[in-house]
């Protein structure tokens, strides 16, 4: 972000396993970074802010590992991809709580079978729509986007 400018709200977190925790847990980390930020500013500026969101995180089968605890959950959209029981990629029982503690939007995919990583259309779907509506669109002259079922 610094060093390439590049705005959080175009960085999407995508891991399997651990690094599905990791991507959650930096999600948690950095929206209450930029809460105290925004919160230390108030002070000196009377425009109303928001805290700067990331764009999306996608877990696989990666459990958030805190129960986070805070006075306003966190804006960035989550969805966890995973598989029920007895696959090694089933999350514990109490795993959804403590994402819909954490986020404000949980998108909850389950999938059966024993894979580990979403294999083929019917598992990558949901995930490929998640990012397709939160993926932010570039703004170029003469370029039209074209959406299916809306009326002329």
């Amino acid at each position: 972000m610094g060093h390439c400018s590049w705005p959080p709200n175009r960085i999407h977190l995508f891991g399997f396993a651990q690094g599905g925790s990791v991507a959650t847990e930096f999600g948690i980390k950095w929206w209450k970074s930029e809460t105290t930020k925004l919160a230390q500013s108030s002070g000196e500026s009377d425009t109303a802010q928001s805290p700067r969101l990331l764009g999306s995180i996608v877990s696989v089968a990666g459990p958030l590992l805190s129960f986070p605890t805070m006075s306003k959950k966190c804006d960035t959209s989550v969805l966890v991809f995973h598989r029920p029981p007895p696959s090694g990629c089933a999350l514990s029982s109490d795993a959804m709580t403590a994402f819909k503690k954490g986020f404000e939007s949980v998108v909850e995919v389950k999938m059966g079978g024993a894979g580990g990583m979403p294999q083929g259309m019917d598992e990558w779907v949901p995930i490929m729509r998640f990012w397709s509506e939160r993926l932010g669109k570039r703004q170029v002259d003469g370029l039209y986007e074209v959406l299916s079922g809306t009326a002329l």
